[in-house]
């Protein structure tokens, strides 16, 4: 095996859940095992594994067991656990701030490891938005500042990161998107019946930060607009009562489905038209990756990571302004030329393969 793929690679999480993060955790896992690498998922805060069944080549170790953050007799033991862990790697990443990102920095403490954060989001405007704990927002801040390298999935979130620092991205910070899933079975497009409501689909959390007023506003105006629409709401969340009293309120319930939480997302995908995405910020969106090689339309907000993915094009899918009466117009205009841009969507997503973009990891972990 040559050197250059002989690397041994920790990747710290909280545990493996069916979020964003676990799932690029183990998308990357496989595709560097597969390529050489020695891949270890160290689960920190709980044992849960939903994703047994696509980890072939990776070793799960789960230290849950060991330690517990809420009782500090078990930290000295969690500690030395992750740091035996850390000990026969030749890099560990946090994959998420918090837990793992503590963890990584603490285990590794004087080993003269290559350590990476691993940053999913824009830190300045989650912030904002959550109003993070200020112990774990010093924390955090303080292990960020320390980490050499750092690897965002977008460059706004390198960006948004710089700014929650209040200082210059450093030259070691990188940028890697996430990738469409090899794996992802794309099922056949299905046609919209002539005559029939504009399928609409929403696809995440029913939450605040999800803004799911502005789905109703979005009917609202399409129906002002004379165009029918239905909207299907694949996901469940705090506000979903909310959701529910409202449509009836604005007279929309008949328009709505609320199809609940689903692991496969794919099959509505695959039966809509447009893919709506009105969240106040974003990473790198998954679900749009999801979409793009099935050439699903997305009328989005400007929620910072999403609109890289499409370059100069971005006036075609993302709007300025987060109102239901500007995304109603970028899909009313949308389906003037519907077919030409779900090709070009299908080509596009040729950027964000595993192939092209596991390479990147290949090449930046063998440095």
């Amino acid at each position: 095996m040559s050197s250059k793929t002989s690397k041994r690679v920790a990747i710290f999480l909280r545990d493996l859940g069916l979020g964003g993060v676990e799932r690029c955790a183990v998308l990357v896992g496989e595709a560097l095992a597969a390529r050489g690498f020695t891949v270890t998922l160290v689960l920190l805060g709980g044992n849960r594994n939903l994703w047994s069944s696509r980890i072939g080549q990776v070793q799960v170790v789960d230290l849950s067991s060991a330690w517990q953050p809420l009782k500090p007799w078990t930290w000295l033991a969690g500690w030395r656990a992750a740091r035996r862990i850390a000990a026969e790697h030749d890099i560990v990443i946090a994959g998420t701030f918090l837990l793992p990102l503590y963890m990584a920095y603490a285990a590794t403490l004087g080993l003269k490891k290559r350590v990476i954060g691993w940053v999913h989001g824009p830190f300045f405007e989650l912030d904002a938005f959550a109003k993070m704990n200020p112990v774990h927002r010093t924390a955090c801040q303080f292990v960020y500042r320390r980490l050499d390298e750092l690897v965002f999935v977008s460059n706004h979130a390198k960006d948004s990161m710089a700014r929650w620092l209040d200082c210059e991205p450093k030259s070691t910070w990188q940028v890697l998107p996430n990738f469409v899933d090899a794996a992802q079975i794309i099922p056949a497009a299905v046609p919209r019946a002539e005559g029939s409501p504009l399928r609409v689909v929403f696809v995440g959390r029913i939450a605040e930060e999800k803004q799911p007023h502005l789905w109703l506003d979005t009917l609202a105006a399409l129906n002002a607009n004379k165009v029918a629409a239905h909207l299907t709401v694949v996901g469940d969340g705090p506000l979903e009562s909310w959701l529910i009293d409202d449509a009836a309120k604005q007279g929309l319930s008949m328009q709505i489905t609320l199809a609940g939480r689903q692991d496969n997302v794919s099959a509505y995908l695959a039966q809509a038209d447009v893919l709506l995405l009105t969240s106040g910020f974003e990473g790198c969106p998954l679900v749009v990756l999801e979409s793009m090689p099935m050439g699903v339309l997305l009328a989005s907000t400007n929620a910072g990571g999403v609109y890289e993915l499409f370059a100069e094009r971005r006036d075609e899918f993302v709007v300025n302004e987060a109102s239901g009466e500007a995304l109603a117009q970028l899909i009313i205009q949308q389906q003037t030329h519907a077919a030409e841009l779900s090709t070009w969507l299908k080509q596009r997503a040729e950027q964000y393969s595993q192939a092209a973009l596991i390479e990147r990891w290949v090449t930046m972990l063998s440095e």
